[in-house]
């Protein structure tokens, strides 16, 4: 078999994967949510640039709280199935885990409620100028949580999903 050029999906060009466009790292400093989820196109729209995400921000979404010193983690890892002469890949599947510290228990129990762990939310981390995101889009999230003596709780809002990260996980720069 003679050796081609890969072919990408669509909207991916040779140049996305150099190391330059790789180094981008997951912004936390900022939590919000909002009910549902985009669509690329939408992302793509609403975070194209500071003025724009300012706008979707205040129009849509919610403070969530305050990030911890480890604010959270997001893997995808697929089950590697064996053919007699290869390995092939199965079924992907892909966590998120972030955690919150000092909310009230007003806020705890808003998190545990159907009103929240029930739907289809969308959560965005941005960095404190709001020119950089993460956008977990469109998951169900569950809450674990724990207390100091204090009456703070610290909660852990977790989700996980199978299938492609496609439109999951967007990560980008909002231009000026």
């Amino acid at each position: 078999m003679a050796l081609t050029a890969p072919t990408f999906p669509s909207g991916t060009v040779a140049t996305d994967l150099l190391f330059s466009a790789l180094v981008d790292t997951m912004i936390a400093d900022n939590v919000y949510f909002g009910l549902g989820e985009y669509t690329a196109a939408e992302v793509g729209t609403k975070y194209a640039t500071k003025t724009a995400m300012a706008t979707e921000i205040s129009t849509f979404l919610k403070p969530l709280g305050e990030l911890a010193e480890k604010p959270g983690k997001a893997d995808s890892k697929i089950s590697k199935l064996k053919t007699r002469n290869y390995q092939i890949p199965g079924k992907r599947t892909s966590t998120v885990e972030l955690t919150l510290n000092g909310l009230s228990m007003k806020q705890k129990d808003y998190l545990e409620s159907s009103a929240f762990s029930g739907v289809v939310t969308t959560i965005l981390l941005t960095n404190r100028e709001q020119d950089r995101y993460t956008i977990f889009n469109g998951m169900r999230w569950t809450v674990d949580w724990s207390a100091e003596a204090d009456g703070l709780y610290t909660v852990v809002i977790s989700s996980e999903y199978s299938g492609n990260t496609a439109n999951k996980l967007f990560v980008g720069k909002g231009l000026a």
